[in-house]
């Protein structure tokens, strides 16, 4: 859907509220209060037949009796009656509508059936629908209160430039109202409930192409279009606006608890994982991190790296600090000489001139002496951002800081977060410095090197695909390519035989090694021979995937009397393993020595499609589950940030004196596959290349074994 036919939903002219209360303090009370409260310039119609007036409102006995258009129905009554109102709003025009009831798939096999006849009325008339179950709507900067919630009881708001969708109303709202209080300003929120017809993902469209929002936030419980997430987190890159998540239902207790939540469905959050990481989304696991973040990014500007510079009254505050940042990938980095010179002129000899700068408490006796820090630490091109510490220092001293942070603040071209720990009570006048000039403030170090972590992250990752030379575009693989390969799958049963599935793989350029299907022992005895020994030989059948347990396979055949006992060998141990199995022959393969062992894997996410997974054989997979992952296609660029990021890399990139492997032709498979996995999506559900031998730098690849699953 295009953002800009929401227009109407975030900029009603008009709103009705069907199921109104005199009681204003009730759920189908407080829109009309909230409406009236925050000066909502449009019309407001209270709908029941029980009242008059309401609030000094004309109330109407129906929607139908409204004399003028409604853009927005809130819908708050009992859950057996929506439908008969969804129908009267239908009749009526209404372009949305807002459904606070609950009762419906959240709450057992009635509700469904009642929520499956909400969505067939939906696209059997073209009525746009939010919720049901859900807590309303906020548009703070046109003062659209249509919502139920608490947090809508302050005012005035505090409009910014933060966008936010949650699929929990209770806990979003929640956020939002910390988050207020907290001096953050929002744009819009949205709480989206069951999410019949309108989802999470059509309302962070619509607020990622707004001008006035620079960040959108999502609380996140299910995703309900891969794809079109796929396309928001692109835009959002090109938009240079970090879109944040919180997604819950990380455990197997936690996707369930989820799913029986809001209904909504949990993909994989390993490949979640892999999507934000792939796409620069930015993943918070808290919902202090969203206000922190939220907070930080709506008043600083974009870093474009991960170089922090740190500057202290406390070195043990700075050390603690530190910690946290390298955790976060950020980089503690070398001042420049004269960056170093200049600081160390304002820092007593006691204190530290090299970062993380030490200024220490003896910053009161000098006036100008961190203003000037501050001024070195901007001007260095190698920091990116800048967290202060401050602790115990309050009162002129305190303040004449506070003023130095406001002004530097607001023309520093580098974020500058603050942690100041000191009560409220003592340091009052202080905070309210801050927080009248907009400076980013915590009263924890840890939590502002992490919010402004989460960014610097952003600001580095934006940077790099921004100035990749060779920004992704699919090779076109030769239709003939996919054709055979789809030929193969289509004459293949459900599990291909490792002989087809490598012939497949092939098709796409990857190495396979040389193999040949025998049909009796002479026969397997002239395959070994134009191959050469040492030889491998594995049973060939559709209905035996584990070869090893049936028998079915042989290694390191040296010679032509070998190769008949091991095809004899074979042969009888697969039919005595499965006496039902069908036997197509043996397949007599090159041996590949010297190659160390990795994994190359496909899976068909049900929400974001093919994803590739990479890591090294064995334990490392089987138990360490060392492994990374990224949603197909991919690039050189992004393989190669997959074959780093395991623990094992170092087993490739000659730790301990071994042989560097071939880390390039790696990268070139995954790519290969990841195109093939696009090509393929509809016909295959799993592949495993188990395992891809690497041979040493310059040696390439081959793939020893592989399995492929139709779907």
């Amino acid at each position: 859907m295009s953002f800009n036919s929401l227009e109407n939903f975030f900029y009603p002219k008009s709103i009705a509220i069907i199921g109104a209360s005199a009681d204003l303090n009730s759920i189908s009370g407080k829109p009309i209060r909230y409406l009236l409260a925050h000066e909502y310039p449009g019309k407001v119609y209270p709908i029941n037949p029980k009242y008059e007036e309401i609030a000094g409102l004309k109330c109407y006995p129906s929607l139908l009796a409204v004399p003028g258009e409604v853009d927005m129905a809130i819908i708050a009554v009992n859950y057996r009656m929506v439908l008969k109102m969804l129908e009267d709003a239908v009749e009526k025009g209404v372009k949305y509508a807002l459904i606070f009831s609950s009762g419906f798939a959240e709450s057992g096999d009635e509700g469904k059936k009642l929520q499956e006849q909400v969505v067939a009325l939906g696209k059997r008339t073209g009525i746009r629908i939010i919720g049901p179950n859900c807590q309303g709507m906020v548009n703070l900067k046109d003062k659209v209160a249509a919502g139920f919630s608490a947090s809508l009881e302050p005012k005035p708001f505090v409009t910014g430039s933060i966008g936010f969708v949650t699929q929990s109303g209770a806990l979003g709202f929640s956020i939002f109202n910390m988050a207020q209080e907290a001096g953050v300003g929002f744009s819009y929120v949205v709480s989206t409930g069951n999410e019949v017809d309108l989802h999470t993902l059509d309302f962070m469209e619509y607020m990622l192409e707004d001008a006035d929002t620079k960040l959108v936030v999502g609380y996140l419980e299910g995703i309900k279009n891969g794809e079109q997430f796929k396309r928001i987190a692109d835009r959002a890159l090109a938009l240079k606006k970090p879109l944040v998540t919180l997604k819950s239902g990380k455990t197997e207790l936690g996707q369930k608890a989820a799913s029986s939540h809001t209904a909504s469905l949990t993909g994989s959050d390993e490949v979640y994982g892999a999507f934000v990481k792939q796409k620069g989304i930015i993943r918070v696991n808290d919902i202090e991190e969203i206000i922190d973040l939220a907070g930080l990014a709506e008043k600083s500007p974009l870093p474009k790296g991960k170089g922090l510079g740190v500057i202290s009254t406390s070195g043990g505050a700075g050390i603690i600090l530190v910690d946290t940042a390298i955790e976060m990938g950020l980089e503690i980095v070398e001042l420049a000489d004269a960056t170093t010179a200049k600081i160390s002129r304002n820092v007593p000899d006691y204190g530290s001139a090299v970062n993380p700068v030490d200024i220490t408490a003896q910053v009161l006796n000098n006036p100008e002496g961190f203003s000037n820090v501050l001024d070195a630490m901007i001007a260095d091109s190698k920091v990116d951002g800048i967290v202060v510490v401050i602790t115990m220092i309050t009162g002129t001293g305190g303040a004449k800081m506070a003023n130095d942070l406001v002004g530097k603040c607001k023309i520093s071209p580098k974020p500058i977060s603050v942690a100041w720990t000191a009560g409220d009570k003592m340091n009052e006048d202080v905070y309210d410095i801050l927080r009248t000039g907009k400076v980013p403030f915590f009263k924890s170090p840890v939590r502002s090197v992490r919010a402004l972590g989460y960014l610097m992250n952003y600001g580095a990752f934006h940077q790099a695909h921004s100035q990749e030379t060779a920004v992704y575009q699919a090779v076109p693989v030769a239709k003939d390519v996919v054709e055979t390969a789809k030929a193969i799958l289509a004459g293949a049963d459900k599990s291909l035989t490792e002989n087809q599935g490598k012939q497949v793989l092939a098709q796409f350029g990857i190495p396979i090694t040389k193999e040949k299907v025998a049909t009796g022992a002479a026969d397997a005895v002239v395959i070994a021979n134009e191959i050469g020994y040492p030889v491998a030989m594995k049973i060939d059948s559709p209905d035996i995937l584990h070869k090893t347990e049936a028998g079915g396979l042989k290694l390191g055949i040296a010679n032509d009397e070998e190769t008949r006992q091991a095809y004899e060998q074979i042969w009888a141990s697969c039919r005595n393993y499965n006496p039902g199995a069908r036997l197509n022959g043996v397949l007599v393969q090159e041996m590949v020595r010297g190659g160390t062992e990795v994994i190359v894997g496909v899976n068909n996410d049900p929400q974001f499609g093919p994803t590739v997974l990479f890591g090294l054989g064995g334990i490392f997979v089987e138990i360490l589950k060392d492994v990374s992952m990224r949603l197909a296609p991919v690039t050189h660029n992004e393989a190669m940030a997959m074959i780093k990021e395991i623990k094992g890399y170092g087993v490739l990139a000659g730790a301990r004196g071994k042989e560097v492997r071939d880390i390039d032709a790696i990268a070139d498979v995954l790519v290969r596959v990841s195109q093939m996995a696009v090509e393929l999506r509809d016909e295959v559900s799993e592949l495993d290349i188990n395992p891809l031998l690497v041979m040493p730098k310059g040696g390439g690849v081959k793939v020893a074994d592989a399995l492929v699953i139709k779907k």
